[in-house]
């Protein structure tokens, strides 16, 4: 399966005082890529109808860090899906700089809505989503 890729490059507001780029950063990466896919693909990252907001809340993530990254490394995010489901969609991803893995995680969304300042609903994730997932992750 050909993941979908997406490149960033470590900046110092992304660095701790050390230097390093700060754990969190790896998570804006992974949220960038999802964002970035769905606009490749045409689809609704988050959407609003009149009152009413549709998106993929994390319910779930976790990471394991194999190598600092420094200001100025460019790094590339490839994301896939290990799970495209009825009501959730759980990513895998690797961070790499120069072809080395410096981070290897997965990210679990859920499809949901909500009515104004109302809590969130789980809800089907659209058919057009996930065959468009689908058609672009097949073997």
């Amino acid at each position: 399966m050909r993941p979908y890729n997406a490149k960033f490059i470590a900046a110092f507001a992304d660095t701790d005082a050390a230097g390093i780029v700060h754990f969190s950063t790896v998570f804006r990466w992974v949220e960038g890529a999802e964002e970035g896919l769905f606009a490749e693909l045409g689809l609704p990252f988050l959407a609003r109808e009149g009152a009413t907001l549709r998106g993929f809340p994390r319910v779930r993530v976790e990471c394991d860090y194999l190598a600092p990254v420094h200001r100025g490394d460019q790094v590339t995010l490839a994301l896939r899906p290990t799970e495209i489901g009825d009501k959730r969609i759980v990513w895998a991803f690797e961070a790499s700089v120069a072809d080395k893995a410096v981070a290897r995680g997965a990210l679990t969304t859920v499809y949901a809505w909500r009515e104004g300042e109302g809590s969130m609903q789980a809800a089907l994730v659209p058919l057009s989503i996930k065959q468009a997932l689908e058609q672009r992750f097949k073997g």
